[in-house]
């Protein structure tokens, strides 16, 4: 009795382990994602919750697709509006969400891998090897990434009650697998991709009950045709499709980066024949034993490897987006295969059951250090970002009236926070970097759009001198007020114009004509008529660019004709065909105001409307000589 009773506690013991292992070895590698703070894209969503004031607007906030051409209610705005509101810049809420339902995907890859192989060590070591390779790091320690996971999630889930309607027969789980599997599509368009995943299985494997994965597809042929009508696609650009011979040289990439941590030897100090090594060997050993499963008729490797590529096709035509975090769910079915082939050596005696652990050991050993490597750079980058989006709400409690102005911010910065508008998201306005910060970033967006960000030396003369600013050095572990020095260093003199004006800004007034009206948080609306002075152009070939929005209600009767002078002579008549969007047009300029310091810009438009005893234009926008 008493040895049957330890044989139970031993038993207990080894489920129990089963199932804590691998969120515990998740855990123990990417421990530092629970501190990690926010950057990059994270801002864009924490900001949406200052745009929600009314259920139209929480209904917009949470359907309306990005101009990146993606649909993601559930992953990306209900996650940042609730915890966003909830815990405002707290980080901690989001991140153990996210660890929280990638423990539950280790959970469903074990069962799933158990299913499908028979093998206890097999399903132990799948979400092992999943969670090793480091192309989880930024689905691991970044929120925007959460989409990965909570897709991952939805596919994962599907899947398993489709094995436990093949195994049991209950319609009840066929029908669970339709619910989870429908919303997976509020969860990012990777979802899409579920049938195929579903119909290659039960062919492979389960013949019989091919015919019932058919009508998946029909759902995802439904969404494929709602997100083309809806959803706005970019012709040009990182996340323009193409659908060319460029996909196989893409898959190889992937497939490369799937065992090859990137940076590997910068991030662990290995050689840089490890990685590439690691490649082959690891190529090899899984395909070949794909390739011997195959001729015994084993088919589950196959599915695996289809896994791999299935979950990767949606990506495959963003040849100029390739991206590590892309693998995040592919390299699942790598880790089931893995896990399949070290379960098939263990049972094929000893010599086989060495080489089943050596190749694991290796694949550890570089895989590891890569995903640690790399948690530990972006750990260290979002602190950074964290005290600079703290050291600036600390300048605004102290100066609340005051414009807050950075000055020698590094590119690397400018990118993870203020392109993103991180001050924004933290509820602070008007921040902006000085002239001297655009010499050290490396952009590759237009002029235009930095300029939302710079401020110009003359601008920043005024605003000195009107007491209208506070400017602080970029560096340490603080912010530090260099107003007085800045000041003193300035040679621009006060009230020259400059060849740049976003006339949204208050700073920008005094060089309006008295016909504009007030700003309104970044922009401001003309009546029939407006001014402003600018600086003049060095060249011939300078040009004048004007940027603006034209309202809808301005279009109803038909195109609007806008006209443009400098100095009294005439640029151009142009039309705007586009309502609720924005216009962007370039004039040549006369080539006697060449060498002027300065210049009148007049707009006219042809007509304007009524709102609250209002007359209102166009609304700018920009104003550029270059």
């Amino acid at each position: 009795m008493e040895a049957a009773s330890r044989g139970s506690l031993w038993k207990r013991a080894g489920r129990l382990a089963w199932w804590v292992l691998p969120p515990a070895f998740c855990l123990a590698l990417y421990w530092n994602g629970l501190d990690i703070w926010f950057r990059d894209d994270d801002f864009v969503w924490l900001g949406l919750r200052f745009r929600v004031a009314s259920w139209r607007d929480l209904w917009q906030a949470l359907f309306t697709p990005t101009e990146h051409g993606t649909f993601r209610p559930l992953s990306e705005r209900a996650y940042f509006l609730i915890f966003g509101s909830l815990f405002p810049l707290e980080a901690l809420p989001f991140r153990l969400w996210a660890f929280l339902t990638q423990f539950a995907n280790l959970a469903l890859v074990a069962s799933i891998t158990r299913r499908l192989t028979g093998s206890r060590l097999a399903g132990l070591l799948a979400p092992v090897f999943w969670t090793a390779n480091s192309n989880l790091a930024t689905a691991m320690d970044w929120s925007s990434a959460y989409m990965q996971l909570l897709c991952g999630f939805f596919i994962l889930l599907a899947f398993h009650f489709l094995l436990r309607h093949l195994e049991t027969g209950r319609w009840r789980y066929y029908w669970l697998q339709w619910a989870v599997f429908l919303t997976g599509f509020l969860a990012m368009e990777t979802n899409l991709v579920y049938p195929a995943l579903a119909s290659v299985y039960t062919l492979l494997c389960a013949r019989r009950h091919f015919r019932r994965t058919l009508p998946l597809f029909v759902a995802s042929l439904v969404f494929v045709v709602f997100h083309m009508s809806q959803v706005p696609k970019q012709a040009a650009g990182p996340y323009a499709l193409h659908f060319d011979s460029a996909l196989p040289g893409t898959l190889a990439t992937y497939w490369h980066w799937a065992w090859e941590p990137r940076n590997l030897s910068a991030l662990t100090g290995y050689p840089e024949w490890v990685g590439p090594a690691g490649v082959v060997l690891f190529s090899l050993t899984l395909l070949a034993f794909t390739l011997w499963s195959m001729r015994r008729r084993n088919w589950r490797p196959l599915v695996f490897l289809a896994w791999f590529v299935i979950l990767l096709g949606p990506v495959l035509p963003l040849r100029e987006h390739l991206s590590p975090y892309y693998l995040t769910l592919p390299t699942a079915g790598l880790g089931m295969l893995a896990a399949c082939a070290v379960a098939a050596a263990w049972r094929a005696g000893t010599p086989w059951k060495v080489i089943g652990v050596a190749g694991s050991a290796c694949y550890l050993l570089i895989s590891v250090p890569g995903a640690w490597g790399a948690v530990r750079f972006d750990y260290e980058r979002a602190q950074q970002t964290k005290a600079l989006v703290f050291g600036v709400v600390r300048a605004r409690q102290l100066h609340p009236r005051r414009a807050i102005v950075l000055t020698r911010l590094s590119n690397e910065l400018f990118w993870s926070a203020v392109w993103d508008r991180a001050f924004e998201a933290a509820g602070v306005a008007r921040v902006y970097l000085d002239q001297d910060s655009e010499a050290h970033l490396q952009p590759d967006v237009s002029r235009m759009e930095l300029s939302a960000f710079i401020l110009p030396d003359e601008l920043l003369a005024e605003g000195l001198a009107r007491d209208e600013l506070a400017v602080y050095q970029v560096g340490g572990a603080r912010l530090k007020n260099v107003t007085r020095l800045y000041r003193d260093s300035l040679r621009v003199p006060r009230g020259r114009a400059p060849r740049r004006v976003d006339v949204g800004i208050p700073l920008a007034r005094y060089l309006l004509g008295p016909t504009w009206h007030a700003d309104e948080g970044g922009r401001r609306w003309m009546p029939r008529r407006a001014t402003l002075r600018l600086g003049g152009p060095r060249s011939a070939s300078d040009r004048l660019h004007v940027y603006g929005y034209c309202p809808g209600l301005l279009l109803q009767p038909g195109p609007l004709a806008i006209t443009v002078s400098a100095d009294g002579v005439s640029l151009a008549t142009v039309m705007i065909t586009r309502s609720d969007a924005p216009f962007r047009f370039d004039f040549a300029l006369p080539g006697e105001l060449v060498g002027r310091p300065e210049m009148e810009i007049e707009v006219q438009v042809a007509r304007t409307v009524s709102v609250a005893g209002r007359e209102l234009g166009l609304v700018f926008g920009v104003f550029e000589v270059r």
